[in-house]
């Protein structure tokens, strides 16, 4: 009811433009609470085998529903994947805040031309995370010979067996670790829980590229989607190129000691 009274205005006033930033701001959060509960009711009918232990429960509840957009294998928050989702919800939002605005707007319908005049620094910020969060996966996935991370010490008798010169080793996230901060904090420290530069450098970077892009739209929204500087899509492009060189290096894993 709320998209239909919104959708129906056709003056352009601020209090017009603040419901439909609103208005489209629900919209995206009523598909996503659609999509948790599709996906709640497809694990539940897909999930077999023993009672896990406590920490199978903490992995499988951190990665229940749509949080499993934005965690690892290992259960913790990804960086990259963080970046992914915050983007395409960022230019969803925006999309429906234009198709909202249409009638409003004297010189034509913006969602159209928002669409029909892609701005293609667009493709960057939603193709950078992309890209950055397959290349983090290939490399993570490809360690051990193709055999992905390996969980607790390794040994020489492991690399052996293994016939591996280095061992590369990711614990599971502990049981019991939960919450927003925790999921929050993990975006930009390592599995040691030190801050890791690359990871850090990348978050702000985006966190500083969409806040002038919201700023941007909601001040200008019949210009359509903003147009961002070039030096904010150089620093993501430098910061993302870090974070992927960093997670090559930090996975190449370690000669173990012998048994």
């Amino acid at each position: 009811m709320l998209c239909v009274v919104v959708a129906r205005g056709t003056h352009l006033t601020t209090a017009h433009r603040a419901a439909a930033a609103w208005v489209g701001l629900l919209v995206v959060a009523a598909l996503a609470f659609l999509a948790q509960a599709i996906l709640l009711w497809y694990q539940a009918r897909t999930r077999a085998g023993p009672e896990p232990g406590p920490a199978e429960q903490t992995l499988a509840f951190r990665r229940r529903g749509l949080k499993a957009a934005v965690m690892g294998q290992d259960g913790r928050a990804s960086t990259s994947k963080t970046q992914v989702v915050l983007w395409t919800a960022a230019i969803m939002w925006a999309l429906v805040d234009l198709l909202l605005l249409a009638r409003a707007y004297p010189n034509g319908n913006l969602f159209t031309n928002a669409v029909t005049n892609w701005r293609p620094e667009y493709l960057v910020l939603l193709g950078l995370p992309v890209a950055a969060a397959t290349t983090a996966k290939a490399v993570v996935t490809s360690t051990n010979s193709g055999r992905g991370p390996i969980a607790g010490k390794p040994s020489g008798k492991l690399a052996g067996n293994l016939g591996l010169d280095r061992v590369y080793t990711r614990d599971p996230v502990p049981a019991g670790v939960q919450g927003f901060l925790a999921g929050v904090a993990e975006l930009f420290t390592g599995d040691d829980g030190a801050v890791a530069w690359a990871d850090l450098q990348y978050v702000v970077f985006t966190l500083i590229t969409l806040v002038y892009f919201t700023a941007q739209f909601l001040a200008r929204p019949a210009a359509g989607l903003p147009p961002v500087p070039a030096a904010l899509l150089t620093l993501m492009g430098v910061s993302a190129t870090a974070y992927a060189a960093n997670k090559i290096v930090n996975t190449r894993g370690v000669k173990p000691n012998s048994p």
